[in-house]
């Protein structure tokens, strides 16, 4: 098919309209309040960080950026809520890595598909730690593994349930170092409870959760993910030193927003989410507890989450598990 020199130019027209039309709209954008959904219930540790980065792109934006807590259906309810939202710019999600990377292969049905979101800026990323109860007969990664190889399945681990992140570390772990663990899920309860007072043994999680109690000597650390120890906890060795190479096990989140959001807003907000990322009193909260501030380019989180897919989808194809939504 021939295109005219009339149509040609026409299409041309109508693509510098569409910039100029995006641009605006981010020149004008934000009008009014911004919802920030947290699929996580209000008190979580997501919760109070949304609030924390939501408080700081307030200043910058000049509106209001307001948390709307959405929690239930193993954070489905919210998810979907977002997915289903005007791609305008107003109704965000902090995404993280079991909504956008492996519920979609945990679930035999989601009601919302990764595809459903654009990505506008990587929040943060929070090293892994494996933490044990301090009677554990166990001071590093490797010596549980050879423990856990003389005992196998027989070592109780804390999760919060099954599927959880908590339970997806524990079975990556056991998969790539070739030994067994007894996950014990605590579905309604938390199951540092448990740890503490002995009921398990050991649990595979955020640094920032466990930090507190590692600090206090309540529990011992064997091992944190990273290339390098952190300044925190110098005499705890990372995964990497001890030969478990392959254990890239962090956690992370970001904001989203419906897909065919308008480009020059994901590129705004996600400017004001890097300003933020910069500021030291930003850098030094999450260095407290095992983390980063980041603050990527919407390209740059689009590429991340597609790596963390490739990273973890194999993971809970390996531990066999298929849940169902109640």
């Amino acid at each position: 098919m021939t295109i005219s020199r009339r149509q040609a130019l026409g299409a041309g027209v109508a693509m510098l309209m569409t910039t100029l039309a995006g641009k605006s709209l981010a020149d004008d954008y934000p009008s009014k309040p911004v919802r920030i959904i947290v699929a996580n219930p209000p008190g979580s540790g997501l919760d109070a960080d949304s609030r924390f980065w939501a408080a700081g792109l307030t200043s910058l934006l000049g509106q209001s950026v307001l948390v709307d807590n959405r929690p239930g259906g193993a954070t489905t309810i919210g998810t979907s809520l977002a997915a289903k939202s005007p791609p305008d710019g107003y109704t965000l999600l902090v995404g993280i890595p079991s909504s956008l990377c492996y519920m979609s292969e945990l679930y035999t049905r989601l009601p919302y598909k990764p595809t459903d979101f654009d990505a506008i800026s990587q929040l943060t990323t929070l090293r892994s730690v494996l933490v044990a109860h301090p009677g554990l007969p166990a001071s590093t990664a490797s010596e549980l593994v050879a423990l856990a190889k003389a005992r196998p399945g027989t070592i109780p681990a804390g999760t919060l349930g099954i599927g959880t992140f908590q339970h997806l570390l524990g079975e990556w772990f056991g998969t790539i170092t070739a030994s067994t663990y007894q996950f014990v899920p605590y579905n309604t309860t938390s199951p540092y409870a448990a740890l503490l007072s002995g009921e398990t043994q050991v649990m595979f999680d955020a640094l920032a959760a466990s930090m507190s109690n590692i600090r206090a000597g309540k529990l011992k650390a064997l091992a944190v993910t990273g290339k390098g120890r952190h300044p925190l906890l110098p005499n705890v060795p990372t995964f990497e030193e001890l030969g478990i190479a392959d254990y890239d096990a962090s956690t992370w989140f970001g904001l989203m927003a419906p897909a065919g959001t308008p480009k020059a807003v994901l590129e705004k907000l996600a400017a004001a989410c890097a300003t933020l990322a910069r500021k030291p009193e930003v850098v030094q909260r999450y260095h407290e507890y095992g983390g980063e501030p980041v603050g990527s380019t919407p390209a740059e989180f689009s590429a991340y989450i597609r790596a963390e897919r490739a990273k973890w989808i194999p993971v809970v194809k390996r531990s066999g598990i298929k849940l169902e939504l109640s």
